[in-house]
């Protein structure tokens, strides 16, 4: 009897342990189930989200780059919604509100993303365009020059000098052509020898009002491109403007030539560099340039002086009849009844000393008759124009 109890007791307590274990199985099974499941959704989820979230980036890049920022604005702002900190769509949202005019939001936009990478070359620029917007000069310059030397993707030599170019074409707008020809210099300095470059370069020092440094570049599209158009005609006005008539002469006679040989090229030659062309051919016709064979360089002298004096007798009449003569012109009057005045052709040939005396009476006549009686015309207008270049008559 007893042992029948506890074969029953053994029996019981094996099916409440099998029991017990099939629970636990069980409960194990469902749980694993219920995580697998639990796991894939969030899964899903979360790839619907990164997947809306790229839709909605691509929409806002799309809506940028066809020119509707405030499209891009709503695109980009969902899409963060679905990727919040999405540092690439953050970056578009900031470029999407400056391009739709909020340049306060955008500025501060660019501001908190500057925080947390100050050295990105991007981030700068832009925050430097938007300081430039806002009429911040100092910073924009300082975002500029942070750009400048930031960190760039892709090729950053050729993004640091656009960058660098950029710069000086804001230092030109705001009249400070002493920095930006700095700017300009460091550009070049660093770069490779690249037509475009050059005559960019080229064109945006004549600006900064660095002709000599500009006409360096022109000179070097030359030397690569000798019939570059817009090298020769603005080398042309650089040289013509700086006195050197007879190297302005060359360069506007082969832009002559290469644009009667092309028709179709982009630069055609303008009246401005006709006129400039017949003055410069004019200029070496009358210029008693020292170059020139002493007889030969006497007899230009004695017609220019005939000129002057043709040019000083009209306007002092003039003047005189309407308020007397001013001092200046007393000055020219006594200066044209001196000898300088009356030197003969041999005293001329033979006394270089009253050759120059006989030059200055000239240009002063020119200078001084010009501010008194308005500007000449004619050969006196060319006379004039070797009156600021002195040196023009070197060799």
């Amino acid at each position: 009897m007893m042992t029948l109890q506890a074969e029953d007791y053994s029996s019981l307590k094996r099916k409440l342990i099998l029991r017990d274990s099939l629970t636990f199985f069980s409960l194990l099974l469902i749980t694993i189930v219920l995580f697998l499941l639990t796991f894939f959704l969030f899964r899903s989820f979360t790839s619907h989200r990164e997947e809306l979230a790229q839709r909605w980036s691509v929409r806002g890049q799309a809506a940028i780059n066809a020119g509707h920022p405030d499209q891009a604005i709503v695109a980009l702002r969902t899409a963060l919604s679905y990727a919040p900190g999405q540092h690439s769509c953050e970056l578009l949202l900031a470029q999407a509100l400056g391009n739709a005019g909020h340049t306060e939001e955008s500025f501060n936009y660019f501001l908190g993303l500057w925080e947390t990478q100050p050295g990105d070359g991007f981030i700068n620029l832009s925050l430097a365009r938007l300081a430039a917007k806002k009429n911040d000069v100092q910073s924009a310059i300082n975002y500029y020059r942070a750009s400048i030397y930031g960190t760039w993707e892709g090729d950053g030599v050729l993004r640091r000098r656009e960058v660098r170019l950029e710069l000086s074409r804001y230092l030109i707008a705001r009249q400070d052509f002493s920095s930006a020809r700095t700017e300009l210099l460091i550009a070049g300095g660093n770069a490779p020898e690249d037509v475009p470059l050059a005559l960019t370069l080229a064109q945006l020092l004549e600006q900064a009002k660095a002709p000599h440094d500009a006409l360096t570049y022109y000179r070097k599209v030359l030397a690569q491109e000798p019939t570059n158009q817009v090298a020769l005609q603005s080398a042309a006005r650089l040289e013509y403007d700086s006195g050197h008539f007879d190297e302005a002469h060359r360069l506007l006679e082969r832009a002559m030539h290469q644009q009667e040989n092309s028709p179709s090229a982009h630069e055609s030659t303008t009246p401005a560099d006709k006129q400039m062309l017949e003055d410069s051919a004019r200029i070496l016709e009358l210029a008693p340039l020292k170059k020139l064979p002493n007889n030969e360089r006497v007899t230009r002298m004695l017609k220019a002086r005939a000129l002057a004096k043709k040019r000083f007798d009209v306007c002092s009449a003039k003047v005189s009849n309407a308020n007397g003569l001013s001092a200046s012109l007393r000055d020219l009057t006594a200066k044209w009844a001196s000898r300088d005045a009356t030197s003969s052709r041999v005293a001329l040939l033979n006394d270089p000393t009253q050759q120059d005396a006989a030059m200055q009476l000239i240009f002063d006549t020119e200078k001084q008759t010009s501010k008194i009686c308005g500007a000449p015309t004619g050969d006196n207008a060319l006379l004039l124009q070797l009156a600021q270049f002195p040196k023009a008559m070197e060799p």
